[in-house]
């Protein structure tokens, strides 16, 4: 057996000066002359106990209550407890060129918000976050368990997002990195998904994989689209769907620098994979989760069980047993007098 608590159980040092004041002080201090010894011939076995027994069971409850107090455990269970193994940023590309229609069921972009938010909802040891990028980054959704949150942010974010075109991928990294500087989880990892290469922002990719080995954090790239690219869909003033072209009326069909995202990737320590359409790209996020899983820890830990319940009831009997006799007393004193 051992105490939650047992500091209190210094309490108990009171006890023996409470128990000499019961015993030898107070009774000279309370005592009364009567002309007659009459009156306590007719105490009952109640009123002749009354006294010593009064004090006796209000340190009885007392020394109860400080042990109920103290917590006495004994008996153990065992619970399992979950620890965040992984902390996981996503970053998701919203430029033009995620409109390209070569995935199902409308283009790239719905294709990786549907396929991202299986993943975060598989995702449940995780903490995730989400920033999204154009001609610039943006935080959508910090680091968080609440897995709903992210989502809906998810939801949200379209090509109006960031009204600033381009491929910021650098700039995204660097967010990401701030976003996992204050993580204090085993595995800190992002996952970049993008259609092309970077050509706008401040911050050079390679160099922001650089800064991302230094910090320890893997950096999965998935490169989205089919070989030799796809034409991209703008609708014009009057709603209607036209097709990018050159100056020469040849269709733009923008490439994937996939030379620089497997070079992201392997200096990080992490994966570079390429989806040319959603099936492909939902195996690409299973395999990141079953990767990424293998990190998660579990613990089990060892709880002694309080059990003050049954002293506290019986102090409580003890209180209401002094109160009986105490009354019993009064009463015979009525009736001697």
């Amino acid at each position: 057996m051992t105490w939650g608590t047992p500091t209190v159980l210094a309490a108990l040092a009171a006890l023996p000066v409470l128990l000499v004041l019961a015993w030898r002080v107070l009774p000279r201090a309370h005592s009364t002359s009567f002309s007659s010894l009459r009156f306590l011939m007719h105490r009952g076995w109640r009123g002749r106990l009354a006294d010593p027994m009064a004090w006796t069971l209000r340190l009885a409850a007392l020394f109860l209550l400080i042990a109920a107090i103290a917590r006495p455990q004994w008996g153990t269970t065992w619970i399992d407890e979950r620890q965040m193994a992984v902390d996981v940023m996503l970053a998701l590309d919203l430029s033009g060129s995620m409109r390209a229609e070569d995935f199902q069921p409308e283009n790239r972009l719905v294709a990786a918000k549907q396929v991202i938010g299986e993943f975060i909802g598989k995702s449940t040891d995780h903490r995730m976050g989400l920033v999204v990028f154009a001609g610039r980054s943006l935080t959508v959704a910090p680091l968080t368990l609440d897995h709903a949150m992210v989502r809906e942010a998810l939801a949200r974010v379209d090509f109006q997002t960031i009204r600033q075109d381009g491929t910021a991928i650098g700039d995204a990294i660097g967010n990401c990195l701030y976003r996992l500087k204050e993580a204090n989880s085993r595995g800190r990892v992002i996952v970049l998904f993008t259609d092309g290469e970077n050509n706008s922002g401040y911050l050079d990719p390679i160099r922001a994989a650089g800064m991302a080995r230094v910090k320890g954090i893997r950096i999965h790239t998935i490169a989205v689209g089919k070989p030799g690219g796809a034409p991209i869909p703008m609708p014009n003033a009057f709603g209607e769907k036209i097709y990018l072209r050159d100056s020469e009326g040849r269709l733009i069909l923008p490439q994937i620098n996939e030379v620089s995202l497997k070079r992201i990737a392997a200096i990080t320590g992490g994966r570079y994979f390429r989806a040319t359409d959603t099936r492909a790209l939902r195996a690409v996020y299973d395999e990141i989760n079953r990767l990424e899983r293998s990190e998660v820890q579990r613990q089990r830990r060892r709880r002694l069980e309080d059990h003050f319940q049954g002293l506290v009831w019986l102090a409580l009997a003890l209180v209401l047993l002094r109160f009986w006799t105490s009354t019993g007393r009064m009463r015979v004193l009525e009736v001697g007098a």
